[in-house]
C-alpha cells in the first residue's frame, strides 16, 4: 500500500517502511503552540489532526502523528537548543514520564485518530553523562530531547507500553486505522 507521511521524521518513515508500506514524505507545517489550559493528551490529538488536515486531499491515505513527553502534566516537546535539551533531560532524570503519540490517518475526508501512551522510567543521570549524550546524539528534533533507540536507552530502567510509540509511531494502531479506511490492506 502507498501512503503519505505528513512528517519529516526519519524514525516514522523507517517504522512505516519496515511495516511494508511504500511511503511518500510530504511534511505538513503547522503552529505547534499549546492552547491556553490545553492538556497534554488534548494537545497531541489536536496537533496530529491539524497536521493531517494541512495536507491536500489525496487518493492515498495520509498519516500524521505528534509525540509529546509529559512530565507532571507538562508537555515537553522538541528542545529549542542544546541548553534547553539539557534542561529537559535534567527534569526527566530519576522520573517516570508519559510519552503520548497521537496518530491521525486521513483518506479523503474520512479521518481516524488514536492516542497511545507509554510510561518511561529514567534512572538518575549525572550532568557529565548528559554532556556526553548531548555531544554524540542529535536531540533537537525529538520530544523530551531523547531517543530511546539511541544513546538514551542507557537512561531508561523501565518501559510500560509500546516501544515504537516512544520512537514516534505506534505501528500496530496505525496499521489498524489504515485497514479500517482501506480494507484491502
Amino acid at each position: 500500500m502507498e501512503v503519505i507521511l505528513a512528517s519529516k521524521s526519519p524514525r516514522r518513515l523507517q517504522l512505516l517502511q519496515c511495516a511494508g508500506l511504500a511511503v511518500e514524505v510530504m511534511p505538513s507545517h503547522i503552529d505547534e503552540t499549546a492552547l491556553t489550559n490545553e492538556s497534554v493528551p488534548d494537545m497531541v490529538m489536536r496537533l496530529c489532526q491539524e497536521k493531517a488536515k494541512a495536507c491536500p486531499i489525496e487518493t492515498r491515505p495520509i498519516i500524521a502523528a505528534d509525540t509529546l513527553v509529559s512530565l507532571h502534566e507538562e508537555a515537553l516537546g522538541q528542545p529549542d537548543n542544546l541548553a534547553h535539551a539539557k534542561h529537559m533531560l535534567q527534569q526527566l532524570s530519576g522520573q517516570r514520564q508519559s510519552v503520548l503519540t497521537a496518530v491521525c490517518v486521513r483518506l479523503g475526508t474520512e479521518i481516524l485518530t488514536e492516542r497511545v501512551i507509554t510510561h518511561v522510567q529514567f534512572r538518575d543521570i549525572s550532568d557529565a553523562e548528559l554532556d556526553v549524550y548531548l555531544a554524540h546524539n542529535d536531540v533537537l528534533d525529538k520530544a523530551g530531547a531523547y531517543a530511546i533507540q539511541a544513546g538514551a536507552a542507557s537512561f531508561i530502567t523501565q518501559v510500560d507500553g509500546p516501544l515504537d510509540n516512544v520512537i514516534g509511531l505506534p505501528v500496530t494502531q496505525t496499521l489498524n486505522m489504515l485497514k479500517k479506511l482501506e480494507p484491502s490492506l
